[in-house]
């Protein structure tokens, strides 16, 4: 299975109508646009197939938006039948029915209106892609996704990726930047992406680079894994869990 991915980036035409008597707001834009290259995303840059969620909308899946990223600070969705979610040729765009009655709401339409916030991001599963190489740099397509939220965001000038990028042939992946140790390794775990062999989350690794690089599967020393006692191990899980808790 596939992790959960997310992309930042400046929204476009992002906009909120003004108060009813009632309190509804009406804020729409559009959340991802189709065939425009990405910034880089740690070695290679990726596009949205115009196709990639066609079938996500015709499924009618749930899907939230949310404020800042905060599954607690939901805004609408389209079960609820307050959040409307269209493709184009363009892009994929939304339209949602806010209740400023809500504080967090409220606050949110007054930094969009004010011009304080003014960015998107959607999550994203990741079910079909395709990579080639383009003169030197890796193009990662986006041919089918499962769209899971869309987040208003107060930052989208800074990048903050998730990426699952195991799909990537191995014949690109020299494309991909270097990770942050020395020699980087081929585990293809969160932490070991996120240029982290000291905290590698795959309890059965055996990359030789990982081990050089703190690979905690793989101390030799009194830690290691294969004397750990049972209450150890259920220690290191929890803090494998928690790890992972902090990439989504």
């Amino acid at each position: 299975m596939t992790n959960n991915e997310v992309r930042h980036l400046p929204a476009k035409e992002l906009r909120i109508s003004k108060p009813a008597a009632d309190g509804k707001r009406t804020l729409s834009g559009t959340a991802i646009a189709f065939n425009v290259r990405s910034q880089d995303l740690g070695g290679f840059q990726e596009v949205v197939s115009p196709g990639a969620v066609t079938d996500t909308l015709s499924s009618n899946s749930n899907i939230f938006l949310l404020n800042n990223h905060d599954t607690s600070q939901p805004i609408a969705s389209t079960r609820a039948g307050n959040l409307r979610v269209t493709t184009d040729s363009r892009g994929v765009h939304f339209s949602a029915d806010v209740d400023t009655r809500i504080s967090y709401v409220n606050d949110m339409a007054l930094c969009v209106e004010a011009g304080v916030t003014g960015g998107m991001s959607f999550g994203f599963r990741t079910l079909k892609d395709s990579w080639k190489d383009d003169q030197g740099t890796a193009i990662r397509t986006l041919d089918q996704i499962e769209l899971l939220e869309l987040t208003v965001t107060s930052n989208p000038a800074y990048l903050q990726t998730q990426v699952d990028v195991r799909s990537c042939p191995k014949e690109l992946r020299s494309l991909l930047a270097k990770r942050s140790n020395e020699d980087g390794c081929d585990c293809d775990c969160l932490m070991c992406l996120a240029g982290d062999c000291s905290d590698c989350l795959d309890s059965d690794c055996d990359d030789p680079a990982c081990k050089a690089n703190g690979c905690p599967a793989q101390n030799d020393g009194d830690e290691d894994r294969s004397i750990l006692n049972k209450a150890d191990e259920e220690l290191w899980k929890l803090k494998m869990q928690v790890q992972i808790l902090k990439l989504k």
